[in-house]
């Protein structure tokens, strides 16, 4: 194999990695209990913060709470009051990363605003808000967010309600994907342009 193919798989393998989904169970669909209310029931490997969430599941309780932005199930950020989850991750040391997730109210009360912090190793990287105007179980408004992150190695990435009292912000469908570095992308280009050549010079 030349040196030039064997550049060329190796920049495309570093492109293919770049858009894998390093966060487990992003969706929530892996959950224990079988009801709406959870209290430390667990979203493996999510850890939960005192006091507790609402894992939503449309099926159970009401027979239609809301429906999800992926998936079967969604949570709220508050039980009775504001709480956390956070996820342990396994990055690459200097790899620049899109934080991604879709964001909504938990509906039938509560304030207009409702807002939550997004960290990365503590250090802030947003604080989202959306706005509760009445949507319903059907039309939740389900917006996406995103930010950019910083891979050490094993990082933590946290969300954290700073919503008062039972009406919680909704979160789901989180993902953490590597971004590639312009000078990959530039690489990958000229691999390709050079393999190309090679190919015209061989026929």
């Amino acid at each position: 194999m030349s040196k030039c193919v064997a550049g060329l798989m190796a920049v495309l393998l570093c492109a293919s990695l770049a858009g894998a989904d390093i966060v487990q169970n992003g969706s929530f669909e892996t959950y224990g209990g079988s009801g709406n209310s959870n209290i430390g029931m667990g979203i493996a490997p999510w850890v939960i913060g005192s006091p507790g969430i609402d894992i939503v599941i449309p099926e159970l309780g009401e027979g239609h709470y809301w429906l999800p932005a992926d998936g079967e199930v969604s949570i709220s950020l508050n039980w009775f009051n504001p709480a956390s989850i956070s996820q342990a991750l396994v990055t690459t040391p200097g790899q620049p990363y899109e934080v991604s997730f879709w964001m909504a109210a938990e509906i039938y009360g509560g304030p207009q605003w409702r807002t939550m912090d997004v960290t990365w190793n503590g250090a802030l990287l947003g604080s989202p808000a959306f706005e509760y105007t009445g949507q319903g179980p059907e039309n939740m408004g389900w917006t996406r967010f995103s930010y950019s992150a910083l891979g050490t190695g094993n990082d933590i990435l946290a969300f954290l309600s700073t919503t008062p009292a039972n009406f919680g912000p909704a979160l789901d469908n989180v993902s953490v994907t590597a971004v590639p570095v312009p000078g990959t992308l530039a690489l990958m280009s000229v691999g390709l342009l050079a393999l190309k050549r090679r190919r015209r010079a061989a026929s």
